[in-house]
């Protein structure tokens, strides 16, 4: 059954009738992954998944966010045991909220199911050699959201440059001082987010940019909101919001998440079209 989709049309197992000469896909577990067309911006996002991360609203925004620009294809993995190095090897774009655990309830296409089965792991070694293999070696980008830095892999903390620290009660937040200098953040000024979990990070690496910090309004814990820096040939961009819907409505939160997919391309930033409401 298809799992992978651009826009509303599903790909997969329709792509079999083509040879293959006509199509060099990547095989994944899942079915079949159209090749990237010249010219094409390729995203693969795993977000959410999990009993405490809700995979559907940032797939909602994302796709809301990006969807006006026309060459890119964002494609959405359902579920991490259809996430492989094959996937990513001509991705633009990696975008992961995900944590160190397996999924919770595995994916079945079946529709009608009476049972519930744990699912695989998205943070495996092998998976984890492959992200680091091609931001350095390839330059892919790669947007780390949330609780990514729990990943639990030393490849993709190393990766990350930072040490991360468990966040407190969910609760509102203040962003602020944004970095002035840096394309992320500058011209931004300080803004609010209603209710988030705060993660924390210690940065490991003087090569790491700051790029903003968030106090929690009850437990006022000031520590890292968001980070960038460079590995090899790719750029890394950390952001430790986004575990509710409140986060991801505030413009100020997706002007900086358009901003850093273009910086970790290593592209140019074009202006920001505005905020969606991609919740109708």
């Amino acid at each position: 059954m298809a799992l992978f989709r651009r826009g509303r049309r599903l790909i997969g197992s329709s792509m079999r009738a083509f040879s293959a000469s006509q199509v060099s896909a990547a095989e994944t577990a899942g079915g079949v992954v159209m090749p990237k067309s010249p010219g094409e911006t390729k995203v693969v996002a795993i977000m959410g998944g999990d009993y405490g991360h809700n995979p559907i609203f940032p797939e909602l925004f994302v796709r809301g966010l990006f969807g006006s620009l026309p060459s890119w294809r964002i494609i959405f993995v359902q579920a991490s045991r259809f996430f492989t190095p094959g996937l990513i090897a001509d991705a633009d774009l990696l975008i992961t909220s995900r944590h160190m655990r397996p999924d919770d309830i595995d994916f079945r296409p079946d529709g009608l199911v009476d049972s519930a089965g744990k699912g695989a792991l998205l943070w495996t070694d092998e998976n984890a050699a492959a992200i680091v293999a091609n931001i350095r070696d390839r330059g892919m980008g790669f947007l780390a959201m949330h609780n990514t830095v729990s990943s639990g892999n030393k490849q993709i903390e190393d990766l990350l440059g930072v040490i991360p620290i468990p966040h407190n009660e969910i609760q509102p937040l203040w962003a602020h001082d944004l970095n002035g200098d840096h394309p992320i953040t500058s011209g931004m000024g300080t803004f609010f987010l209603p209710l988030d979990e705060q993660f924390g990070a210690v940065v490991k690496s003087s090569y790491t940019t700051m790029l903003f910090q968030t106090t929690g309004i009850h437990d006022k814990r000031i520590t890292v909101g968001g980070w960038c820096r460079e590995n090899g040939r790719g750029r890394i961009v950390g952001l430790l919001p986004g575990h509710t819907r409140n986060t991801y409505a505030i413009p100020e939160f997706q002007e900086i998440l358009w901003r850093a997919a273009h910086w970790a391309m290593n592209r140019n930033i074009p202006r920001f079209p505005g905020a969606v409401n991609a919740l109708g």
